[in-house]
């Protein structure tokens, strides 16, 4: 009988050589590094941006806001840039910023941004957000002429005082200016409290003011200063005859009188951030009711 048993070994001894010599050509191959995970950046973003407008000349703008963050707000327009230098940005926190110094009827785009906070990663993705807002129309009645002269003395009464019709139902409901620190009464559209002549209306009447440096606000006639000091029920003089030609009156909230106004008299001398009273008085128009704003 013909054995076999040598070719096995045989055999067996060579499939354990190879085995040994492909093992020996692994040990041989380097092995491979493990790479190290990438790190996500890290973004920060400002979310839920919306802007309403307040007036003609401020847009109410407000966002999610992260806690000890700063926020940096940019507002643009192609319709009236000329007037860019009269904005105004009055910050309440870190989530709400009120826009001054607009133009009525204007389209803007405005932009918040974060900033990176003290010791934060530099190369943490800042991420804005941005909305389009358009200040208040209005629909003029009316245009009053020119009036020369300073007319930028722009006196002030109490609101305690109107508690006769129809001067207390005029102010009724109004409040403190919560946007300019001005302490004039304001209206739920917006409008500040004044007293005017009867040259341009009755109490419940209502204009948009323009200053010579663009200024825009509008005002609520509360109560009537009759036909004044020139009979035609156009202005008082403030500062005694000759001077100054006082056409708007403000009705002032009694506990928040700015110390300037109650040392000078006038709110004309002074740019409230943003409603700048400083220059004379373009225009009056008188004009209709828009719709009511949330301050």
């Amino acid at each position: 009988m013909l054995s076999i048993e040598p070719l096995v070994n045989h055999i067996i001894r060579m499939i354990m050589a190879g085995a040994v010599a492909v093992s020996s050509q692994a040990a041989d191959v380097p092995k491979a590094e493990p790479k190290p995970i990438k790190e996500p950046t890290p973004i920060v973003a400002v979310t839920d941006l919306k802007a309403s407008n307040i007036s003609v000349s401020t847009i109410k703008v407000t966002w999610n806001a992260e806690k000890d963050r700063d926020y940096y707000v940019e507002c643009s327009t192609e319709t009236a840039g000329e007037y860019a230098d009269n904005m105004y940005f009055e910050f309440r926190g870190n989530d709400m910023c009120y826009i001054n110094g607009l133009r009525e009827g204007t389209e803007y785009e405005i932009t918040v941004t974060p900033e990176l906070k003290e010791n934060e990663d530099k190369s943490t993705k800042l991420k804005g957000q941005t909305v389009k807002a358009e200040t208040e129309t209005v629909e003029v009645i009316w245009e009053f002429e020119h009036i020369d002269g300073w007319t930028s003395a722009m006196a002030g009464e109490r609101a305690s005082g109107l508690t006769a019709q129809p001067a207390s139902g005029a102010i009724y409901g109004s409040i403190p200016d919560p946007v300019t620190h001005t302490g004039i009464r304001r209206d739920e559209y917006g409008d500040y409290c004044v007293a005017m002549g009867l040259h341009f209306g009755l109490d419940g009447d209502r204009y948009l003011v323009c200053m010579e440096d663009g200024t825009q606000f509008t005002v609520k006639q509360c109560d009537s200063k009759g036909w004044a000091d020139d009979g035609e029920g156009k202005w008082h003089w403030f500062g005694g005859e000759g001077n100054g030609k006082c056409i708007i009156e403000f009705i002032y909230d009694d506990a928040s009188l700015p110390g300037c106004v109650a040392y000078s008299g006038s709110w004309g001398y002074y740019n409230w951030y943003g409603l700048d009273l400083s220059s004379n008085i373009q225009s009056i128009k008188k004009i209709n009711y828009g719709e009511p704003v949330e301050y």
